[in-house]
């Protein structure tokens, strides 16, 4: 060991300076040295501890820079993801770009522009769980028997903003409710024990707007015209949700709307 070697040479010339293999004598100073190596080490780190690729602080390091990792992602996995962050370099918000992130972040996806504009509401109110001769999100084949295999529509959501919530006052008595009689001693105006969060959620904008609303999801078709016609579910794995729609609202331009063509699992 190093600090073992250092103790060594250190030591005068002589035969008391010369311990026998294994004596007390000897196994003592290989204690030592093993000390002195595990402080070294510990200092030896702290070089790398900016360095996404070998930190001993991984999770720190994450938290600083806003990465909330996956819960079964790698470490592998979390070390490149915080690398992408950390080493990115300022660069305009283009469709292109953000699809770059996204699909080196894990995510398969793609990311489509909306031009020639068409009717976003065609993708986010109207797709189906499953087709027939189609594939279901999950890979498999639209067969009785899958577990996604069932008839229904599935809506997109519009990706707009970070989480932003209205509160309201969660009242314990309102009109027509049972006790809401003169005399109880409940039936107060005004009274209520909690508060209520409602996510805000954005509808479908006019059509002078449909152009600064792009999609992320699987394969899609265009017609002549060049004009979105099907896309493609993309599965999104559930605990990376939040992860996902970080990066959108990361790299995406300001003033686009992102209408998501996913599903998690």
């Amino acid at each position: 060991m190093f600090s073992r070697r250092v103790i060594s040479a250190i030591f005068p010339e002589g035969q008391a300076w010369e311990p026998a293999v294994d004596s007390d004598y000897d196994l003592l100073l290989n204690g030592i040295g093993a000390n002195s190596d595990a402080v070294k080490d510990d200092l030896d780190l702290l070089r790398h501890i900016r360095n996404p690729w070998k930190t001993p602080v991984l999770s720190d390091l994450e938290r600083e820079f806003a990465v909330i990792p996956s819960a079964t992602a790698t470490d592998a996995e979390r070390r490149e993801r915080l690398a992408t962050k950390m080493f990115q370099r300022s660069s305009l918000p283009t469709y292109e770009f953000l699809e770059s992130k996204l699909q080196s972040a894990g995510f398969n996806v793609q990311v489509h522009a909306n031009s020639p504009a068409v009717d976003p509401a065609i993708f986010l109110d109207e797709s189906f769980q499953m087709t027939a001769g189609d594939t279901i999100p999950g890979g498999n084949d639209a067969q009785c028997g899958e577990a996604e295999a069932y008839c229904g529509r599935i809506g997109g959501e519009l990706l707009v903003n970070g989480d932003i919530f209205n509160a309201f006052p969660n009242y314990t008595v309102e009109c027509d409710e049972p006790d809401a009689l003169c005399g109880e001693t409940e039936s107060v105006a005004g009274n209520y024990d909690s508060i209520r969060l409602e996510s805000v959620e954005y509808d479908i904008p006019p059509s002078d707007y449909w152009p600064l609303i792009f999609f992320v999801g699987g394969d899609a078709t265009r017609n002549a015209l060049g004009e979105l016609t099907n896309i493609d579910i993309a599965p999104i794995a559930v605990e990376r949700q939040r992860e996902f729609k970080n990066i959108i609202l990361r790299h995406k331009p300001m003033f686009s709307w992102a209408a998501l063509i996913v599903v998690y699992s």
